[in-house]
């Protein structure tokens, strides 16, 4: 087994032994990315990929090394890091021969990454090119592009198969969003650059939980991957939480990713504490955002629109358009709602529960739909009665009701132990 100490220099031997000394021209070893073992990204780089000098691209080869126990890693089923040898070819644009470079990829014991390759001394240039490349395709997602790609997760990529039929919104409004995200696209890049303006554009869903913010979030990101855009979502979920950091790294790769870039994030007030306000600010007037030239949407949800700075809300550019999501106002959308979530079970006199819907959000009458479904199979009915969808939706009321009264009355309370008071002897009393 290698030891952290001396793998660079096991490796560096071999590579001399193996390799350099059969080599007619000067050769030198560098220390290199290891994009360039990355297969997925490898399978991205263009085909006669063009490095300098009259050089192109010509492929690789997987070889044999004696001292690394060759592998691959996956990631989200996708082939990620090569452990082993590979030999880069690079020929003449007109087929003549070029140059080879011979890579090694191995890990230490502490899980350092340790990438060398042997370079001939005269075409270092083009082999840094070819680096560039394929750092380039590693940090702009190339080989994510038909999913959704997460900054801050726990996994790599997501699918989404939320449809814009599948979210229930005032006509006006929704109308107003899918415009606002096609102008800009469509039409809005170009402007922007005609002022001279970074094409960068902000708009924030507000309102109360359950409204449907992230089924619009999902709709638009399959919405935009159907038309060839990329799609960036900024996760809270891993370890380091939602930090501010996640949301600039997510604008840069969108900044290098030369198409169309959607960027997602949700609950955009749990990112703005401390000193990532100030910085927030200096992204969201631009003077700090990466630029992507094919132009970059960032949609960002609230439940807390009270907890965002006003310097951030009541400053026009920082962000272009709020958009109120609210809870259900049309009857003609919970009875479409409701039927949906009930499915084969929906029935004509269901909708006489419609009414009592209007005022809640769409998550209610989700719950609504699958506890009363829930109750009918676990009764052994045939059919989903009317009495059992009003008993659902009457215990689900009664609930909210008793929690909202619980909170109202430990408002001002103190939760935990009450320490007990002491006597003057140190007794309790």
């Amino acid at each position: 087994m290698l030891t952290a100490i001396r793998v660079h220099e096991q490796i560096g031997q071999w590579l001399q032994r193996a390799y350099m000394a059969q080599q007619p021209q000067e050769m030198v070893i560098t220390l290199v990315s290891s994009a360039c073992c990355n297969l997925s990204a490898l399978a991205y780089v263009p085909e006669r990929f063009p490095v300098g000098e009259g050089l192109v691209y010509a492929g690789y080869q997987k070889t044999h090394c004696d001292v690394i126990t060759a592998m691959t890693l996956f990631q989200d089923k996708k082939p990620g890091r090569y452990l082993g040898a590979m030999l880069f070819r690079f020929e003449q644009a007109d087929g003549a021969p070029g140059f080879e470079a011979l890579l090694v990829s191995a890990w230490d014991e502490h899980d350092n990454d340790l990438t060398l390759a042997c370079v001939p001394a005269a075409f270092t240039q083009p082999w840094l090119t070819f680096e560039a490349e394929c750092n380039r395709i590693v940090n702009t997602a190339a080989a994510y592009r038909d999913q959704v790609y997460i900054v801050g997760g726990m996994t790599r990529s997501f699918e989404t198969s939320i449809d814009l039929e599948d979210v229930y919104l005032p006509a006006g409004l929704k109308t107003s969003i899918i415009n606002d995200v096609d102008s800009f696209f469509d039409q809005g890049v170009a402007i922007y650059r005609e002022l001279n303006l970074k094409p960068f554009r902000k708009l924030l869903l507000a309102g109360v939980p359950g409204t449907g913010k992230t089924m619009l979030c999902g709709a638009l990101a399959r919405r935009a991957l159907a038309r060839g855009h990329f799609v960036i979502y900024v996760s809270g979920s891993n370890i380091a939480g939602s930090e501010f950091w996640k949301i600039h790294q997510a604008l840069d790769i969108a900044s290098r990713s030369n198409t169309p870039t959607l960027v997602l994030v949700e609950e955009l007030d749990a990112y703005l504490k401390g000193d990532s306000k100030a910085q927030m600010l200096n992204v969201l007037d631009g003077s700090e955002t990466p630029f992507n030239p094919q132009g970059t949407l960032l949609i960002a949800t609230t439940n807390h629109p009270e907890q965002i700075d006003n310097r951030v809300m009541k400053r026009p550019g920082r962000l272009d358009r709020i958009f109120i999501i609210p809870e259900l106002q049309d009857e003609d959308d919970a009875r479409a709602m409701l039927q949906k979530y009930l499915g084969k079970a929906w029935r004509a006199d269901h909708a006489e529960i419609v009414p009592r819907l209007l005022g809640r959000p769409g998550a209610f009458v989700r719950e609504v739909a699958v506890y009363a479904l829930t109750m009918a199979a676990y009764q052994h009915q045939r059919e989903l009665t009317l009495a059992t969808l009003v008993e659902s939706l009457e215990s689900l009321i009664a609930q909210i009701e008793a929690k909202d009264n619980f909170l109202t009355v430990h408002k001002e309370r103190v939760m935990g132990l009450i320490p007990s008071r002491r006597g003057g002897n140190g007794s309790r009393e």
